[in-house]
């Protein structure tokens, strides 16, 4: 039996939680005590855990002010995520060894979680990191751009890298260690990926580890669709209110031909009851989706890694109107994919009808979902995280990475 530490730091998704709690929760199973360190503690606190995991708050940058401009590749996400002043990042570093020595772990895994992997590394803790492809940047120099629409020059891209590792490299001197680390050394074939080779955000790259997304320990209530057998067409949505152009989305949807059912957490209630009709039900919490995809003819969302996976599983094609950038690449995999297309631009009902009526009317993209559910018939999320399981534990296996060294000590 080990002891494994789960880090979240970054993004502020629910997929960051559930994939941490259902790993979390497979450990377990296996025998493994688990410490989750979470960006946000309090959706688990809402049922007790399993016996032998502990969860505490994990430390994490706060949210900065958007910048001048979109970041051109990962290591500018990073900057604008808390990686922009050594002294902040020291000072995270500093935590979450403390918190590592406390948890006292075999192994780190990290979901989005790069100063635990920092940490981990300046430790000598074998460490890995799980997630979509977005948080996981390919073995390439420089880091690839994540804006593949615009032209941008290496050199930019390198700049950024550069800049990134000399605020690591100050971090560390005012932590007391002499050595530097280079950010991307801490990622690499250890790491997996949950997601499919169609879906990473940067393409399909060669040795990679895709075990496919490993799904939700989420109990969701299940709703049915209100003309099932009566074969009509079926529309199911998820979106969130903050997103540019949902409400014009949302009307819409209202003037679809067709039965819909839209998820909308966050939605208040009185739009929700002024928007419904009908044909057209609004759901302001979480329910079950996969048994309604089985019946969709088209589903609708704003990107998120998790629906665009159980939508294409279903052989359901996808209407997407992208957030960040990271939605922005996942929805051109979709299109590579022809399963899709995405609402760019300023979204109006008229606009966004057409979109959903030529989505629906041209067979092309149902084919191409039909073809992507037909390549992974056999998937299964539990067999997802067997091969997460797996690699944890070859890393268990591990000789510790030689730590490194320490001038003088931390200051605190």
């Amino acid at each position: 039996m080990a002891r494994v530490l789960i880090a979240w730091e970054l993004g502020g998704a629910f997929g960051h939680l559930a994939r941490c709690l259902r790993l979390a929760q497979a450990l377990r199973l296996r025998g493994h005590d688990v410490v989750l360190a979470l960006r946000d503690v309090r959706i688990p606190t809402v049922s007790a855990p399993l016996p032998g995991i502990t969860i505490v708050a994990a430390p994490f940058a706060p949210a900065e002010r958007a910048p001048a401009r979109p970041p051109v590749n990962y290591a500018e996400v990073l900057t604008h995520c808390g990686f922009a002043k050594a002294e902040d990042v020291a000072a995270r570093l500093v935590a979450w060894q403390g918190l590592m020595a406390l948890a006292r772990p075999d192994v780190v895994v990290a979901d989005h979680a790069p100063t635990a992997l920092l940490a981990a590394r300046t430790g000598g803790l074998p460490h890995l990191a799980v997630g979509t492809g977005f948080a996981i940047p390919p073995v390439a120099s420089p880091w690839p751009s994540i804006r593949p629409w615009e032209s941008i020059p290496d050199t930019a891209l390198i700049e950024a890298e550069t800049r990134l590792d000399a605020v690591v490299a100050g971090a560390l001197s005012m932590s007391g260690y002499a050595q530097t680390v280079r950010m991307r050394t801490l990622f690499g074939a250890q790491d997996v990926l949950d997601t499919f080779v169609e879906l990473d955000h940067y393409g399909g790259r060669a040795n990679a580890c895709y075990v496919g997304p490993i799904g939700s320990l989420s109990a969701a209530r299940r709703v049915n669709w209100a003309t099932e057998g009566m074969g009509c067409s079926r529309v199911l949505a998820y979106m969130r209110p903050e997103i540019p152009g949902s409400m014009a989305i949302m009307r819409a949807l209202a003037r679809l031909d067709a039965e819909v059912l839209c998820i909308v957490p966050g939605l208040a209630a009185g739009m929700a009851r002024r928007m419904a009709t009908q044909r057209l039900r609004i759901a302001l919490t979480p329910i079950a989706v996969l048994p309604l995809l089985k019946q969709a003819d088209l589903a609708v969302c704003y990107g998120n890694s998790g629906f665009v996976s159980e939508s294409l599983l279903a052989g359901v094609p996808l209407l997407l109107r992208p957030w960040h950038v990271e939605q922005a690449l996942l929805a051109r995999r979709v299109e590579v994919l022809g399963a899709g297309r995405s609402i760019d631009g300023q979204a109006t009902p008229e606009a966004v009808l057409d979109d959903l009526e030529d989505l629906m009317e041209s067979p092309k993209y149902r084919h191409a979902a039909q073809a992507f559910r037909g390549r992974y018939r056999g998937f299964s999320a539990d067999r997802s995280v067997e091969g997460v399981m797996a690699a944890i534990e070859r890393r268990l296996l591990d000789q510790p990475v030689p730590p490194a060294v320490l001038e003088t000590a931390p200051i605190f």
